[in-house]
């Protein structure tokens, strides 16, 4: 059995009004932290918003935007709109997540380095170093990103990425479950291969939900959900051995009542 304290939820910037039935979830340990999203909004909306995660006492732990808010690290062109100015988006963008993580004591801020377009690694590892320029912060850890087969391609899917990206230069990395299980499914990669990998690169932090595999764009399932082929008994052993570890919980719903069986089933894992 795990924990439910090791499992947390998640909330939005931008949606303030879900925090309360989340934060109370914590407050009565019936999970550990809440996973704070930050989504780029106009400062004055920012500065509303965050004034009402600040004073909460519990454990935040900041994520970071990312491609699908337009912030893309390792490419920023690859999602400009064209209706703004994305590194003047970036920038403010950015200038959001370090306040938010200054702002509710995080300890971390969870980092993808994105999606770029094919035969352009090189150039997307560049890109990302310079990045982390841009924008330093001791905070930073990489989250562990999927091989799809399909879109623009991941960076940072695989322990040695990861080391190449964070260069010395970050505090650990975030082991996303499924998505390493969807890396190893398309590079014929030994599972526990890629854990081991993880963990010698100093795991501060993990995601864990349910994946239909790397063939959908669809990630982030609920373990129960019919589509969900991620085997949690995959994990049994490397949690066990790595107790400390805090694992955030990654599902697009707000609902206690769900969230709640979501822990019952990872528990049992």
């Amino acid at each position: 059995m795990i924990k439910p304290t090791r499992f947390g939820a998640g909330c939005l910037l931008t949606q303030p009004e879900v925090f309360p039935s989340v934060a109370e979830l914590l407050d009565n340990e019936a999970i550990g932290h809440i996973q704070l999203l930050v989504i780029p909004q106009s400062d004055v909306t920012f500065q509303t918003n965050i004034e009402i995660f600040e004073p909460y006492s519990g454990k935040i732990r900041i994520h970071a935007p990312h491609h699908f808010h337009q912030v893309n690290p390792c490419d920023p062109d690859l999602y400009s709109s064209g209706i703004f100015n994305i590194r003047d988006h970036i920038e403010s963008a950015m200038s959001q997540t370090l306040e938010s993580a200054d702002r509710t004591g995080s300890e971390i801020i969870v980092l993808h380095a994105g999606r770029y377009r094919h035969g352009q690694k090189e150039e997307a590892i560049a890109r990302f170093h310079n990045f982390l320029d841009l924008y330093p912060d001791p905070r930073y850890i990489l989250e562990s990103l999927p091989d799809l087969q399909r879109g623009p391609t991941y960076l940072g899917t695989t322990p040695d990425e990861l080391k190449i990206l964070g260069a010395g230069t970050v505090k650990g990395v975030c082991p996303d479950f499924p998505h390493l299980w969807c890396t190893s499914k398309v590079r014929d990669i030994p599972y526990l291969d890629l854990l081991d990998g993880m963990a010698q690169l100093g795991m501060k932090f993990s995601h864990l939900s349910g994946s239909p595999g790397p063939d959908s764009d669809r990630q982030h399932l609920l373990f129960d959900d019919p589509d969900n082929i991620f085997n949690l008994g995959l994990l049994r052993s490397f949690l066990t051995v790595h107790k400390d570890l805090e694992l955030s919980l990654e599902f697009p719903v707000d609902d206690p009542a769900i969230i709640m069986r979501q822990v019952a089933i990872g528990s049992e894992c």
